[in-house]
């Protein structure tokens, strides 16, 4: 791994060379990708969101402390990108003439899901859905972030059960 020293902060940094960062990219590729579609990605929307990840972290190598941690770090930039995804989508007309209805089969399974929760699980859950972190709900509610991933974690394994049952 080659290395560039300036001072900043009394401390040197390394920069992920050329080469160190092709291998990262060959061996953490597919686990990004597999970490969005766990994240609830579809299939291209995962491939395109690692790409850019990866790109951007390329773009960005500077800013990363510890080269070890490159997966981390990337996966930490492609979770924030499909994130903004939930947070930017927003319908708009063609043309200024409004689209015809449709129905969103995806968004009615999300609603039955919903559904078979309690008023305070759905909260989290719609929260969640809406691409907010834990640590942001945490600071909305009152309760640590550690607490909010918990429950999560918790709800999605009742969910599961339920509609393994169903």
């Amino acid at each position: 791994m080659g290395l560039v020293y300036w001072y900043s902060d009394c401390k040197y940094r390394s920069i992920m060379q050329k080469g160190d960062y092709a291998e990262a990219y060959r061996s953490g590729y597919s686990v990004t990708r597999r970490f969005l579609l766990s994240r609830g990605a579809g299939q291209e929307e995962a491939e395109e969101i690692a790409q850019a990840a990866w790109a951007r972290g390329w773009e960005h190598r500077a800013q990363l402390r510890d080269p070890a941690l490159v997966l981390f770090w990337v996966n930490s930039i492609a979770n924030n990108i499909f994130r903004a995804g939930f947070r930017a989508r927003i319908p708009s007309p063609l043309d200024g003439v409004e689209a015809p209805y449709s129905m969103n089969m995806e968004e009615i399974e999300v609603r039955r899901v919903l559904n078979r929760c309690s008023d305070s699980d759905r909260a989290l859950l719609q929260k969640s859905l809406e691409g907010y972190s834990a640590a942001e709900i945490a600071r909305e509610t009152g309760i640590t972030s550690t607490g909010i991933r918990v429950r999560m974690l918790r709800i999605r394994q009742s969910l599961r059960a339920q509609l393994a049952m169903a």
